[in-house]
């Protein structure tokens, strides 16, 4: 199959899948914040970015695998080596995590009073959901890594068709019933879970019998955490762009400014998402491109998207100014949320716009074994958030939030953006 033709087919795969994700969530939203109210639907928010935030705790090492897997002289034996030892790492950290999330949580109900909207027995039965959940998740990301590697994006996409449907469309059907946060963590525990027997099944039939089992190799780690904590300092700066402004709405303002911030914001991310989607496709082809004869085309691949992305992001910030209210109030019917909202969209927009640009960038640097350089630009991102919302939260409240996020790219992304194109031009050089 052609290069053009696997990336389409691959990107499409993705695409297929997060935009069934992004109608499912479009259609459960709104339900949910019916069902649960205003104030336990921004509790219930505050809880699920646990699992986001854990997930994040791999150490880079799901980058590391894949790309380790997806190079061209990479031999069967070091393939199973990378696997067995990025097991065995995962199920320790995944064990880590299901303590530590416990703990932190238990600290986190006794001194935030948003935290008195459930019950004690609700919320204890919660916490216990979310720590099994974390765990499971933690080891399925592993798994996920193999059919990346593999560039079987129809595999890849099964976590997405499972547990993205629990936490959407069967959450909201199942809150109609039962309004209660730990029943519809429950719920979506039972997807975790069949998500982890499917990608055992499928990953037994590349690594059958001894070579499934964990086992750590000191060579083969050191060659892991080596890619893996360059690039996992930009992760977890990015999953903390994500969700620190809930725990600072949270503590500063309220549950209900959780909400209002965390729609637009979701709007935003699951936009940025689009374009995700064709990295996570990209970053296993950039890496077997890095060939004298084919890395040309690798640079003509990323202009192709950037224009188009750009053009996207103009678009997405004509269509908030101009439908972004009516679209919210048709949707949420909640005229008191939507009030509140519309504003953080149109700030959001311009948000979108620019870091759009990024996932593309990201891949490729990480392909050119440089995943320090967005790591250090996430870093830098997130410290400029985190200064502007503490200055900007207690003047404007949740749209304090959105201009935090805002002024932050405007700071970071134009030199990530030429930092990345001095560092391709570089690499072909080299090859010439």
């Amino acid at each position: 199959m052609s290069l053009k033709k696997s990336l389409i087919k691959n990107t499409g795969y993705n695409l297929l899948g997060y935009l069934y994700l992004l109608l499912a969530s479009f259609f459960s939203v709104s339900i949910l914040l019916h069902n649960l109210g205003r104030d336990v639907f921004g509790l219930y928010i505050l809880l699920v970015s646990f699992i986001s935030i854990a997930a994040v705790f791999d150490l880079g090492l799901s980058s590391a695998v894949v790309r380790k897997l997806s190079l061209p002289q990479t031999t069967r034996e070091e393939k199973v080596k990378t696997w067995k030892t990025a097991f065995a790492i995962y199920l320790s950290i995944a064990l880590s995590l299901f303590v530590g999330v416990i703990v932190l949580l238990l600290v986190l109900s006794a001194k935030m009073s948003i935290f008195t909207f459930l019950d004690t027995n609700t919320l204890n039965w919660s916490i216990a959901f979310l720590a099994i959940i974390i765990f499971i998740n933690h080891i399925n990301n592993h798994f996920l890594s193999l059919p990346q590697a593999e560039q079987r994006f129809d595999i890849f996409n099964s976590k997405t068709l499972l547990v993205g449907s629990a936490n959407t469309l069967i959450s909201a059907f199942v809150s109609g019933y039962y309004p209660n946060v730990a029943i519809l963590f429950g719920v979506q525990l039972i997807f975790h879970l069949l998500t982890f027997i499917y990608m055992i099944l499928y990953a037994l039939k590349l690594y059958p019998g001894n070579a499934f089992t964990p086992a750590y190799d000191s060579q083969t780690g050191k060659e892991l955490f080596s890619f893996g904590l360059r690039n996992f300092i930009g992760t977890l700066a990015g999953q903390v762009e994500s969700q620190f402004s809930n725990f600072m709405l949270g503590a500063m303002v309220s549950a209900r400014a959780i909400t209002s911030f965390n729609i637009p914001q979701s709007i935003v991310t699951k936009g940025a998402g689009v374009v995700s989607q064709f990295a996570q496709a990209f970053f296993p082809l950039s890496a077997s491109l890095l060939e004298k004869d084919r890395i040309k085309k690798l640079k003509s691949l990323v202009l192709g998207v950037e224009s188009i992305t750009l053009l996207g992001g103009v678009l997405a910030v004509i269509l908030s100014f101009t439908v972004g209210h009516s679209f919210l109030s048709w949707w949420l019917k909640d005229a008191v949320v939507v009030e509140t909202a519309f504003p953080i969209l149109k700030v959001l927009s311009f948000y979108f716009l620019l870091v759009s640009l990024t996932p593309v960038p990201t891949a490729l640097l990480q392909g050119l074994d440089k995943p320090q350089i967005p790591s250090f630009f996430a870093v830098l991102t997130v410290v400029f958030e985190i200064f502007f919302a503490w200055i900007l939260i207690p003047i404007f409240g949740p749209l304090g939030a959105a201009y935090a996020f805002l002024l932050s790219v405007i700071i970071s992304i134009p030199p990530f953006l030429i930092t990345t194109s001095y560092h391709l031009t570089r690499k072909i050089a080299e090859y010439e």
